[in-house]
């Protein structure tokens, strides 16, 4: 067994040889810089080439992770503290705004702010009914009983709207595609139904102890994210089946514009706002030209003005000589030292 592995390993061996003999013998018997010998060297050519300006419609479209929350409610609290007397509703009523939901026995003396007397008392106490700050399903009495003695600001209930949001962390530089409040967003859950409308509700910092998504880095002893994470969040339609927690994706179009100039991303330095492009003209002459920019869906870009339709511009554009320092990594060659790695990497194996 020993003696086919180490054949095996010795014909390799000589393989490679042959192959590395290929490859030296043009350089050792004649320079190797003849026709015969071009091994495809133009496709290394990254130069760029004119592209016309011309009209066209774009579309921004953003797909991110969304979570689904159960809207968080508002608390009934008994912020004189006091004795219950009476528990008015069960756990997971649903209550009208206004709708008492316990009693409470405070002494006489006290400012019943946050009830109203109803007339009880005697013994040098007074009643006072806690009442529904909205309309909603009741949640926290488990645990309370007639009789329970409760303390100042003690939270005795919450009441929650029967709705829920979809909520998306929103990364950063993705913000620039928010070209203004979003109003079409599609919401698809995960095994779940079929995709209905969400009505968007804000966008902004995320709540905190919610931000972070799937593959976003969470902030741990030692160290930190460098900065909150944005959210993005809107209504779950009514007659969608939904649960706290079930995860989804929330597809989103920021932006579009019809009839409007456009030209590749590749052949603009920015693609927010402004930006910089090569004009190209007829006789071969090459001019820095600013732009404005508008929508882009991350493969075209929107020309608001500094360009004409039928105008030449450089694709793609050279990298700006002031980022061209040497000893730069291009993403080419990136790519290309990852790959070598990794077949380094098995080769070793």
């Amino acid at each position: 067994m020993k003696k086919w592995i180490i054949t095996g390993v010795a014909l390799v061996a000589v393989a490679g040889l042959v192959a590395a003999g290929f490859l030296l013998l043009p350089r050792l018997v004649g320079g190797g810089s003849g026709e015969d010998m071009d091994f495809g060297q133009g496709a290394l050519d990254i130069g760029g080439a004119p592209v016309e300006v011309e009209l066209g419609e774009i579309s921004s479209l953003l797909v991110l992770d969304a979570t689904v929350r159960a809207e968080a409610g508002e608390d009934v609290e008994a912020r004189n503290g006091g004795t219950v007397t009476r528990v008015w509703v069960t756990d997971g009523s649903l209550v009208d705004s206004g709708a008492p939901i316990l009693n409470v026995a405070v002494p006489d003396t006290a400012d019943a702010d946050g009830g109203d007397d109803d007339g009880g008392g005697g013994g040098g106490t007074r009643e006072v009914s806690l009442y529904a700050p909205a309309e909603g399903r009741v949640s926290g009495l488990d645990d309370i009983q007639v009789g329970d003695v409760l303390e100042p600001g003690t939270v005795a209930a919450n009441v929650a709207p029967d709705e829920f949001r979809a909520v998306a962390s929103v990364p950063a530089n993705d913000l620039y595609r928010f070209y203004e409040d979003p109003h079409d967003i599609m919401l698809e859950i995960t095994e779940g139904p079929p995709a209905a409308e969400c009505e968007f509700l804000s966008l902004g910092p995320a709540e905190e102890g919610t931000g972070g998504g799937e593959g976003e880095e969470i902030a741990g002893e030692g160290g930190g994210t460098g900065g909150g994470s944005t959210e993005l969040a809107c209504r779950v339609p009514s007659d969608l089946r939904v649960f706290e927690g079930v995860t989804g994706k929330m597809s989103i179009a920021t932006g579009g514009a019809q009839n409007v100039m456009v030209i590749p991303v590749t052949a603009v330095r920015g693609t927010s706002e402004s930006g910089e492009v090569i004009v190209v003209a007829s006789d071969g002459t090459e001019e820095v030209r600013e732009v404005e920019l508008g929508v882009s869906d991350g493969t075209s870009v929107e020309v608001v003005s500094g360009l004409s339709v039928g105008d030449q511009v450089l694709d793609p554009i050279p990298l700006d000589p002031r980022f061209d320092v040497p000893g730069a990594v291009a993403p080419e060659d990136e790519f290309m030292d990852e790959e070598y790695m990794e077949f380094e990497g098995e080769v070793v194996e």
